[in-house]
């Protein structure tokens, strides 16, 4: 797959040529976009588990701290104990037992005593000792989670400065557009982009093996669900505004940054930006199937990658150039566009 991924990214550059300074600037930002998401989003898993181990040691050093009570008290017990044997002097004690039986079990209970005695003080020095180690480490997790909090405000405060340069960038890409009236030679340049890629993509993907675990794509007909939840706004094969242009998929309206998912068992076969539709992501599921999957704020799956159903591969965005976030979506079958509402029915409720 490695030589077959470097043909991808060759054929970026050889189709990504006549583009405009706002264009290449837009790709850099949002990539730039992406990757801080995928930055913020691993460090607030690393805090979540941070915070879990700071709970779990808090929980140990409160119940060591409960045991060293109990054992402070047997303790002192044993203490008043031993000043009352001690008051009584082991040898004249002994001396003055005639009885055999008695005298045998006095001694035992002197060994009994004693011996019980050196346990409790054994334990409870392992308790301290023990309370030591959980203190220094619970000191470490403390710091450690202030550092992974300063590093999330750090991202997000990147973040905030990222978003706000891509605003400018698109107004005077809008502004550019509209200003030299090409909005139909670029969504037309953009989609001879995408099957000129494509066409690579199916003849690399000829000889790739394909898993014989999941049922096979093409019995899934009706039986998949949308990637992502959300109200379908542009349907398969409507015109697109002007021109003679129609959708090759569908257009799934959704909020910023809500979960992507896999319809079905693949590889991913590309995962980075596009021309018209940001940073997209496209999976082999075999038979000559693929799905598409666009304008998405991050990608988490890379080339190469396998996916199950259901699996999150993204977050849906508005990359690419789009004025207001969605999920756009596609199925093709043996490189042509097929409709996916005939293979996917609506998500019932949005992922948590």
């Amino acid at each position: 797959l490695g030589a077959e991924i470097a043909k991808f990214r060759e054929l970026m550059k050889n189709t990504q040529n006549q583009r405009s300074d706002l264009e290449d600037t837009l790709e850099v930002n949002e990539k730039s976009i992406g990757e801080i998401l995928k930055k913020i989003k691993q460090i607030q898993e690393d805090l979540g588990q941070s915070e879990d181990k700071l709970s779990s040691l808090t929980s140990e050093q409160n119940q060591l701290n409960k045991q060293k009570v109990i054992q402070q008290d047997h303790i002192i017990q044993q203490i008043r104990a031993s000043h009352e044997l001690g008051n009584q002097q082991y040898l004249k004690v002994v001396l003055n037992q005639e009885d055999p039986n008695q005298l045998a079990r006095i001694l035992t209970y002197y060994d009994y005593f004693n011996h019980a005695r050196l346990e409790q003080i054994e334990s409870y020095e392992a308790t301290i000792a023990e309370l030591d180690i959980i203190e220094t480490k619970i000191t470490a997790q403390v710091l450690s989670l202030n550092n992974q909090q300063m590093q999330l405000d750090e991202q997000k405060s990147g973040l905030l400065v990222v978003q706000a340069q891509k605003v400018l960038v698109l107004a005077a890409l809008n502004e550019e557009i509209s200003r030299t009236g090409d909005a139909i030679e670029k969504r037309e340049s953009d989609r001879e982009r995408l099957e000129a890629l494509l066409e690579r993509i199916v003849a690399g993907i000829a000889n790739l093996p394909t898993s014989a675990d999941a049922a096979p794509f093409s019995n899934m007909r009706g039986n998949l669900l949308l990637p992502a939840a959300g109200k379908i706004i542009r349907t398969f094969g409507a015109r697109r505004s002007e021109g003679k242009l129609r959708w090759g998929g569908v257009l799934i309206k959704t909020d910023e940054g809500e979960p992507v998912h896999s319809i079905h068992y693949g590889r991913v076969v590309f995962s980075d930006w596009l021309r018209g539709y940001g940073l997209l992501l496209i999976i082999n599921h075999g038979e000559g199937y693929m799905s598409l999957y666009g304008h998405n704020q991050v990608l988490f799956r890379e080339t190469g990658d396998w996916v199950t159903a259901g699996e999150l591969i993204a977050n849906v965005g508005n990359s690419g150039g789009q004025r207001e976030s969605g999920l756009y979506f596609e199925i093709r079958s043996a490189g042509k566009p097929s409709d996916p509402q005939l293979w996917c029915h609506a998500r019932p409720v949005k992922a948590v």
